[in-house]
């Protein structure tokens, strides 16, 4: 499928190449991701433990999914694509959705189709009038209130990294602006769902409902057994890689997220290979299923809880969805950290589910 890197090895059935600064991983043989590698994510844009952009070799073009946080590492991203397949003719570039870690590279791709979920337009607006949309003053004001704190903080911990982070951030978005960036929005959306073709290979498009953001998108590549699932559910971004995390001050439509994994869950979609953007490797069907049944138990126990005036305390304890757990063992582990992480999705879900 591809050209040989300069450094490789064999993790587990992953091939992992290593070039200039960013990592490739092997999914199937048309499929790859691709991400800068940490310290590049580190230093542009929001600062993220990794971010996946996904690669589909069609046999009469590419597909790409999520651009990346910045034009920076949309540039890296795209010139190691050129080494690896020798070939950027991007015929699709999708979104996932619109916030700027998916979609902040837009504009390197300014001669490609880029497509989206109907919502992540106004998504991508908020980032553009939120620091694109300001003056060069105004975030160099910004820059220097924040290091005037930083100053006064006589330790280093938490809040220092923070406020370094937040530094960092508003000097990239300074330098955007010097560079004369502007924020690319899709050239085709869809509502519920939509399906592109090119070459051998179909990309189905589902809506996930709103939850990380109002734009959620899973990409179903049948013909290479794929989702990319964005990060909807965030699955793979924390030790317990396959318990979904749900959002806090964010709307949480649990109801579409059960009718949406039902629908790419259907019997005759073959799925081997789930991956998320911030997740650090693939997962699979199991992680999919799984998903949609603690998502179903925790629809039934909250709405349950609501008409029998159940504390919601009670229903913060696993004890009721131990049959779930129990189900996929396989998938996950019932710990400290899946303990914690339920009873945060109760209290989050908690106001989305009437009796």
């Amino acid at each position: 499928m591809r050209v040989v890197l300069m450094l490789f090895f064999v993790v587990g059935c992953d091939i992992v190449s290593w070039a200039g600064n960013y990592v490739a991983k092997d999914i199937t043989a048309n499929v790859f991701t691709i991400t800068p590698d940490r310290k590049q994510l580190h230093t542009l844009g929001w600062p993220n433990d990794i971010i996946n952009s996904v690669v589909i070799n069609t046999g009469n073009g590419l597909i790409l999914v999520d651009t990346q946080n910045s034009p920076a590492n949309a540039r890296l991203i795209k010139k190691g694509i050129m080494e690896i397949m020798n070939d950027t003719t991007f015929l699709y570039v999708i979104n996932t959705h619109g916030h700027s870690c998916h979609s902040g590279g837009n504009c390197v791709f300014s001669q490609n189709k880029i497509v989206a979920q109907i919502n992540s337009h106004a998504e991508m607006k908020d980032y553009d009038d939120l620091f694109l949309g300001q003056t060069v003053e105004f975030l160099r004001q910004k820059i220097y209130y924040k290091s005037f704190i930083l100053d006064t903080i006589t330790s280093e911990g938490i809040l220092s990294d923070s406020i370094k982070q937040a530094i960092d951030l508003y000097k990239y978005y300074e330098s955007d602006l010097l560079n004369n960036y502007k924020v690319r929005y899709p050239d085709l959306t869809f509502e519920d769902t939509l399906t592109l073709r090119a070459g051998s290979v179909s990309a189905k498009l589902i809506y996930m409902g709103k939850g990380h953001g109002d734009a959620d998108v899973a990409v179903y590549i049948p013909e290479e057994k794929v989702v990319c699932t964005g990060n909807l559910f965030h699955l793979g971004a924390y030790s317990q890689e396959s318990m979904p995390s749900f959002y806090l001050n964010r709307v949480n439509e649990i109801n579409k997220w059960i009718q949406s994994l039902n629908y790419l869950l259907d019997g005759k979609n073959q799925i081997d290979y789930v991956i998320s953007t911030h997740g650090r490797k693939p997962m699979n069907r199991r992680t999919l299923e799984f998903v949609r049944d603690y998502c179903v138990a925790v629809h039934e126990q909250v709405k349950k809880a609501k008409t029998t005036k159940l504390a919601i305390e009670e229903v913060q304890k696993t004890d009721l969805f131990m049959p779930v757990f129990s189900q996929y063992r396989d998938v996950v582990n019932v710990n400290k950290k899946l303990e914690e992480m339920h009873s945060r999705n109760i209290s989050i879900i908690w106001k989305y589910v009437t009796d």
